[in-house]
């Protein structure tokens, strides 16, 4: 990986959680403060892909399991709320058992957050106050 470690560099200084997974993408345990004072966590994973023979950070962060408990008429009210994100499901293989995941994601420009790390900032805690959102909307948990 050749621009998450770079961006993430200051935010290892300052002791956040950030792991590396592999060798193609790192977990955040992003930390949100509401304004009742609680602190929420939510994941958000680092990722980098080429398109078009361009460089592109995958920033994206696990809701749940789509079930009754998301129904697509909530998803796509709360979809509203992102500018830089959309919320997608994913099918996903879990125990040899394909389902379908719900996430909040961003494809962004990697150069552009080299020159604008405050934008990739922006769009890692966009990713991560969404997903949040929902989980603590919809299905009453902090994953």
């Amino acid at each position: 990986m050749k621009y998450v470690p770079t961006l993430l560099t200051e935010y290892f200084a300052k002791g956040y959680t950030i792991k590396p997974l592999n060798e193609n993408t790192y977990s955040w345990d992003y930390g949100m403060t509401y304004n009742d004072g609680t602190t929420r966590f939510q994941y958000v994973y680092l990722s980098e892909i080429t398109e078009k023979e361009k460089d592109l950070l995958y920033i994206y962060s696990h809701v749940a399991d789509f079930s009754d408990k998301l129904n697509a008429m909530q998803l796509l009210r709360e979809a509203e709320y992102a500018t830089m994100s959309c919320i997608c499901l994913k099918s996903i293989t879990r125990e040899g058992v394909q389902i379908e995941g719900v996430y909040v994601q961003c494809i962004f420009p990697a150069e552009l957050a080299m020159q604008h790390k405050e934008l990739f900032l922006a769009v890692v805690h966009e990713v991560a106050t969404l997903a949040d959102a929902i989980e603590k909307k919809y299905i009453g948990v902090d994953n």
